[in-house]
């Protein structure tokens, strides 16, 4: 009797880690580790899990299940890939189930959908039924099987759940689980010869002959001439249908007749749903400038001693022609590359750039492209086809995608706090993620940024990471000149205008009178930050979270940035009837329109997440930027991240305060990273650029470091700072968040939190307190804060911390509170 055989999947759902199944006979030969199988899970639902073991080991004390059916031909997870899954569960604090959900692509995780159907024994008698169980029935006689969702709709009262119960009591429908594979290759349909013609031109020959000698055929035949030098031209035996009807000789008629001739054929065929390039440029013709050829150097030499390097490059300084020539070297031995960004709206030049030069060697993966693209991009990476991708080109999710023979991984602008996930759960930072990524695969990293984060600079400066400096621009042109603007002399002498100095709009208008661009980064979006009655100072707040409603003027509402809720703007305040509620702050949207009052000639475009929710909304305002469509760019922190304009000359920066008075620990570091970023968009080519913050506090430290550029100065006195109250780099920061609807339970349990926190834990505990935030979605929130010590019992603390979290979830009364586990928090 063969030995029975069983296997330890992986299902995403934040549960136990793994859980084990029976493997049948009829799958023995086809289950392998990295495939999916379909399984039941609980009383009636069905996933597919990830197979992450298989061994002969039968659990003991219930009854184990069968696995249901293997769904893939090949694995679509490598064994690398769930050692990193693990690794991230743990260090992180999360279930495996999390880390699946997050990494792999959604048309590979399949869940059963409950839905209902005539039951088999219904005499179809409809006369019995009452009006609900009358207007379900002529539903279901139009489809076979309905969603559940969609009766609930149908029957739209607080008692669908027992109408549908007594119907399925009185067996007039049954309710059933459907499983539906999302991943379904795109099919077009091509036209070939037959194969009789194909391989037999003498007949191909013989037959065009007698088409062309008949008057009613004729026509046929110069469609099938057209169609075999159309043939040669691609050099392929299949030609699209859609493209060759777009000939005005070619019909459909034609085309059907010639098919019933046997003599074309019709194919379905599968395409790719990915975008294709041509390479126009090679990387050999890239001429380093002196400063980035010894960066250059100095990158492959310091690879010799050590795999991870931060570029510390000045704005404009030329680090991606780096970048390009780094990638060139590891695609030339056979290697796969990785280049993460820190959001979507970088690609948009990077791709362009290097699709110019590898062509459809780039992949490129980020959440705004469809679930099926990002299911193909997975599927040609796990085959090692011919035709995989050797760069990827993504988000931080495109640290999760399935690499064989990962090389080198570049994270640019490593600073940006967009690397790290904040929902959901696993919480991780990308940046930490390449490092345990490229040691698993024995790769190299480069860390690029003009402005490291303190904790990847600590790193140099511990040798854990070499260090390479770039210092002056690509072409010598010199970093711009920052001024600043003191708002509030300016409102005292009457030089300021609405939210302008005199000076900013004085520079606006030479830079427009000399054909030249502006940017100007205003950190707030929307019209106005909020409403206030002049005579009671009500203020307009979210229904269901603590924070005031944002004025969007395009759509005349009052609108939450956290949970999305919406109202119009209230005629008259709402507490003491005034009839006038004046608005508080400015946003970009009311920037965009007061400068079209002072530059009614000049075309002014937004940049935020507001004017870039369609799909290609960013990517228009970009084009129509670098083709100097726009004369002004106004936008939030979008525009500082790494965007490369060739005509900006002048940047403005409205109100830097709101980012010096943050409170948060890494504001200054934070402040001076985006100031820098955003000035350095001015004067990359040609000439030298200018900078103009306005601030009430010209004195402030910051931009003194800002204006000399002196990082490394800043950086001891951050560090200092830090290590005064063992903040970061000093210790890990680890943020526990404890959210429930009812405040009261929230306040209890916290309480009991902390205090075993403080029984099992030899280091301090601060909280509980509530959030910056305390309520968001109708869920009060408190945070609990750990700093933990950088040395060997990182893990052990850690581990004690979730002990501890599920003591405080197994108690009665606490099963519904959420815990927010956010481990290294940003």
């Amino acid at each position: 009797m063969m030995e029975e055989i069983y296997v330890d999947v992986l299902i995403p759902i934040p549960l136990a880690d793994f859980f084990t199944y029976r493997v049948g006979e009829e799958f023995m030969h086809s289950v392998q580790v990295g495939k999916r199988v379909l399984v039941n899970f609980g009383r009636s639902k069905f996933y597919s899990a990830i197979v992450v073991k298989i061994h002969h080991e039968k659990p003991q004390g219930y009854r184990i299940k069968d696995i249901i059916s293997v769904l893939d031909e090949n694995p679509i997870v490598t064994p690398l890939q769930i050692d990193f899954w693990q690794w991230i569960a743990s260090y992180y604090l999360c279930s495996c189930g999390e880390v699946m959900a997050a990494a792999l692509p959604s048309v590979f995780r399949l869940c059963s959908e409950t839905k209902i159907a005539i039951h088999p024994n219904f005499s179809g008698e409809i006369g019995n039924l009452n009006p609900d169980e009358l207007a379900v029935v002529q539903m279901l006689m139009k489809g076979k099987l309905i969603e559940l969702k969609t009766v609930y709709s149908l029957l739209a009262n607080v008692y669908a759940v027992n109408r549908i119960k007594n119907m399925v009591d009185k067996s007039i429908i049954i309710i059933c689980e459907e499983v539906e594979e999302k991943f379904k290759p795109k099919k077009e349909t091509f036209l070939s010869l037959a194969p009789f013609y194909a391989d037999n031109e003498y007949e191909l020959t013989s037959v065009l002959s007698k088409m062309e000698e008949k008057k009613a055929t004729q026509a046929q035949a110069d469609v099938l001439l057209l169609f075999l030098t159309h043939l040669r031209k691609v050099g392929n035996k299949y030609l699209k249908k859609a493209d060759f009807l777009k000939h005005s000789a070619v019909t459909e008629s034609r085309l059907s007749a010639l098919i019933k001739k046997n003599i074309l054929n019709v194919n379905q065929l599968s395409v790719s749903r990915l975008e294709s390039f041509e390479k126009t440029h090679e990387a050999d013709d890239i001429h380093l400038s002196p400063a980035q050829q010894k960066a250059y150097d100095e990158i492959e030499k310091s690879f010799e001693t050590n795999t991870k390097v931060l570029l510390h490059g000045v704005t404009g300084s030329g680090k991606t022609e780096i970048y390009i020539k780094l990638i060139q070297n590891c695609i030339k031995e056979g290697k796969e590359v990785l280049y993460l960004l820190p959001e979507i709206a970088l690609t948009t030049q990077i791709i362009s750039r290097l699709h110019s030069y590898f062509g459809d060697d780039v992949g490129v993966y980020h959440s705004r492209y469809n679930f099926q693209q990002r299911g193909e991009i997975w599927q040609k990476m796990i085959s090692e086809a011919k035709d995989s991708y050797q760069i990827i080109l993504g988000a931080r999710s495109a640290i999760f995608l399935p690499y064989n023979n990962l090389g080198l991984i570049i994270v640019d602008e490593e600073h940006d706090r967009s690397y790290k996930q904040f929902d959901p759960s696993p919480r991780y930072n990308a940046r930490d993620l390449a490092v345990v990524l490229a040691e698993k695969h024995q790769a190299k990293v480069v860390f690029g940024t003009a402005t490291p984060s303190l904790e990847t600079y600590a790193n140099t400066q511990l040798r854990k990471y070499n260090y390479v400096a770039i210092n002056e621009r690509f072409g010598g042109i010199k970093l711009p000149i920052i001024e600043l603007i003191d708002t509030q002399k300016a409102k005292a002498d009457r030089q300021m205008h609405a939210h302008y100095s005199q000076a900013l709009l004085d520079r606006i208008g030479e830079a427009l009178a000399q054909k030249e661009q502006v940017i100007l980064f205003q950190n707030r979006r929307g019209f106005s930050l909020h409403l206030e009655c002049p005579i009671c100072n009500y203020i307009p707040n979210c229904e269901h979270c603590d924070v005031t409603l944002t004025y969007h003027k395009q759509h005349n509402q009052l609108r939450c940035h956290y949970c999305g809720f919406a109202t119009n703007l209230p005629p008259k305040c709402p507490q003491c009837g005034h009839p006038v509620l004046e608005m508080k702050g400015f946003g970009t949207e009311r920037v965009e329109e007061e400068l079209s009052i002072f530059f009614p000639h000049a075309t002014i475009e937004r940049l935020d997440y507001d004017s870039t929710r369609n799909k290609n909304a960013y990517q228009r305002i970009i084009s129509d930027f670098e083709e100097r469509k726009t004369d002004i760019l106004v936008g939030t922190q979008m525009i500082t991240k790494g965007l490369d304009f060739d005509n900006v000359s002048l940047v403005g920066v409205l109100n830097a305060d709101n980012m010096l008075n943050y409170p948060d620990f890494r504001s200054f570091e934070r402040a001076f990273q985006l100031l820098t970023q955003v000035s350095g968009r001015a004067g990359r080519k040609n000439k030298q650029g200018r900078v103009l913050i306005q601030t009430q506090n010209v004195r402030h430290e910051l931009f003194q470091y800002l204006q000399s550029n002196d990082f490394h100065t800043l950086y001891l006195k951050l560090m200092a700072e830090r290590k005064q109250f063992n903040y970061p780099p000093w210790s890990r920061m680890l943020k526990i968040g404890l959210q429930h609807k009812n405040q009261k339970l929230l306040d209890e349990a916290s309480s009991e939190f902390v205090q075993l926190l403080k029984t099992r834990l030899p280091i301090p505990v601060y909280g509980p307190e509530y959030a910056l935030i305390p309520r968001v979605k109708n869920l009060f929130l408190k945070e609990v804060y750990i700093k933990l010590p950088q040395n060997k019992q990182l893990t052990t603390y850690k581990q004690l911390v979730k002990e501890c979290v599920y003591t405080i979830v197994k108690r009665q009364g606490y099963s519904s509170l959420a815990f927010i586990i956010d481990v290294d928090t940003y």
